[in-house]
């Protein structure tokens, strides 16, 4: 029975939760990374993916905050894909913009195809920085004028397809 015990605990330790910190985003360079909100992304109510937003130290979101977005994935995309509906977000919010070709490129490198159970994490430690992981692996990282509110806005502002996701995300 002891050892039954141990074992739930240890388990519970490793399991993330609402406020706890994730060894993987601290490893990512957050530390003391707190979670903000969890959402699921739906298209048409089938969902896409589970997201989680992860701030350094604080209760609060804010911009100037080390921060990381994770990405768990529910179905198969392509990266391909996945840079189209980046750069539809991006034009939607923005307006057409001419550095969104270099921004897009950028992000092609970084980009894989995704299947059930991958998980991308985005995380901004700067504004003109942010480091891609894919399934724990460091996957490249992208510099680019106010890279951090730009890209994670597509999730995080409220110029976000989903205001009441974007606001649950950071926490509100």
């Amino acid at each position: 029975m002891r050892e039954l015990a141990a074992l739930l605990v240890m388990v519970s330790l490793l399991m993330p939760g609402q406020g706890q910190a994730r060894t993987d985003i601290v490893a990512a360079g957050i530390d003391g990374a707190q979670n903000l909100g969890r959402v699921t992304v739906r298209w048409f109510g089938v969902p896409l993916y589970d997201a989680a937003l992860y701030i350094e130290g604080g209760e609060r979101f804010s911009w100037q905050v080390p921060m990381a977005l994770e990405l768990a994935y529910r179905r198969e995309i392509s990266g391909g894909r996945l840079v189209e509906a980046t750069a539809r977000e991006l034009e939607r919010i923005e307006g057409a913009r001419r550095d969104h070709p270099i921004i897009l490129e950028k992000l092609e490198s970084c980009f894989r195809d995704v299947a059930q159970g991958d998980r991308f994490l985005a995380v901004a430690q700067a504004g003109d920085r942010v480091d891609f992981w894919f399934n724990g692996a460091r996957a490249c990282e992208v510099r680019h004028e106010n890279l951090r509110k730009r890209f994670l806005g597509i999730w995080l502002s409220d110029d976000a397809r989903s205001v009441a996701l974007s606001r649950r995300l950071r926490g509100q």
